[in-house]
């Protein structure tokens, strides 16, 4: 008897330790899949699901590398996928009502220029406009991804060569018809609840190479770019209850080191800190790498948020991490070339 309730009692301190065992909560930190087409535009089921996409023709969606969503077999989508801001119900420089931009997105409008197992790179160029003999074709490139496979993400970005840039103030007014945003982005689709973790340490490695202003539009004071990484937090039971916790890693503007507090175009809460917390601030060319303990982060954003909602809950157990972004936003014509490497988000989940 004494031997088997010795077996029971190693057997239940073994699950123990497994079930605290410090876990990547993160998918495809390696870049290695490939890049989705789910966020923007997935299709839900009545139970909430994604099993499909919008018809959005004459566009085709495409997953990045693997073609058109059409021509798979079954449904399919890669953890990764890109913001790239809204552009809704405006009329174009031709005279041309555009209900949506489709073409401004890279699964609907890129070119794949490498696909072997080392590297992935594709990229998009401007050519709005411009017919399939246009010698102009292929020459204003916006964007190009150079990913390889094991870790390493390389992002070229021109704003100034957008399909659309119109905005010039990050207000209301622009939420159908955003700024600059070149964004990589996960969404977990069965939200991470903070209650279940003691510890999440995120940690990403970040150099910017070049970040350079381009046209004076819109001014002086409105004009800028940024690299920074925002989580999107849910409460648990009260679907109004909100808010982006995140932080600036490199920016064009000296006071967006600081840290930030306010409300986003749709009306909730961001608080953002800076890279220069604890570190001096980052140069051309230069590697840095930071780690940030996110509950931590959380329940500070929480106490300072109450000052913008009042019904904002401060306990980081009624939250749930429900989407994860980094990358390049701003306003203005710039062109940016940066990387990051080491991505990880680890949990260390309650005992």
């Amino acid at each position: 008897m004494k031997f088997f309730f010795t077996v029971w009692l190693l057997l239940g301190t073994v699950l123990l330790h497994a079930a605290e065992t410090p876990c990547q909560l993160l998918a495809d930190t390696a870049f290695a899949e490939g890049f989705g087409a789910a966020f923007i535009y997935g299709k839900r089921g009545e139970d909430g699901v994604i099993r499909g996409y919008r018809d959005i023709a004459p566009w085709l969606i495409h997953l990045i590398p693997d073609g058109p969503v059409k021509t798979l077999p079954v449904f399919k989508t890669h953890p990764w996928d890109f913001q790239e801001g809204l552009h809704h119900n405006y009329t174009n420089q031709r005279g041309e009502f555009v209900r949506e931009l489709h073409a401004h997105r890279l699964v609907v409008n890129h070119v794949l220029e490498v696909n072997t197992s080392e590297k992935l790179q594709f990229a998009q160029f401007n050519n709005d406009g411009l017919a399939k003999d246009d010698p102009q074709r292929d020459t204003k490139l916006v964007k190009r991804i150079t990913s390889d496979r094991y870790g390493t993400l390389r992002i070229h970005y021109n704003s100034q060569n957008e399909i659309r840039n119109a905005a010039i103030a990050h207000t209301a007014q622009w939420a159908r018809d955003t700024w600059p945003h070149f964004l990589l982005n996960q969404r977990f689709e069965t939200p991470l609840p903070l209650a279940d973790y003691d510890k999440l340490d995120f940690k990403v490695s970040f150099e910017v190479d070049a970040m350079q202003r381009l046209s004076p539009w819109p001014g002086a004071n409105r004009s800028s770019m940024n690299l920074n990484f925002m989580f999107h937090l849910k409460h648990k039971t009260d679907p109004e209850q909100k808010l982006f916790v995140g932080m600036m890693l490199f920016t064009s503007s000296e006071a967006k080191y600081r840290t930030h507090l306010g409300v986003e175009q749709h009306g909730q809460v961001f608080y953002r800190e800076s890279v220069t917390r604890d570190q001096p601030k980052p140069e051309f060319g230069q590697k840095r790498t930071i780690t940030r303990e996110l509950r931590e982060m959380i329940r500070d954003a929480l106490k300072q948020a109450q000052e913008k909602q009042p019904a904002l809950s401060t306990n980081p157990d009624d939250f749930t991490l429900s989407n994860f972004s980094i990358g390049l936003e701003g306003m203005g014509h710039w062109t940016t070339e940066c990387e990051f490497s080491g991505l990880s988000l680890i949990g260390t989940p309650r005992p």
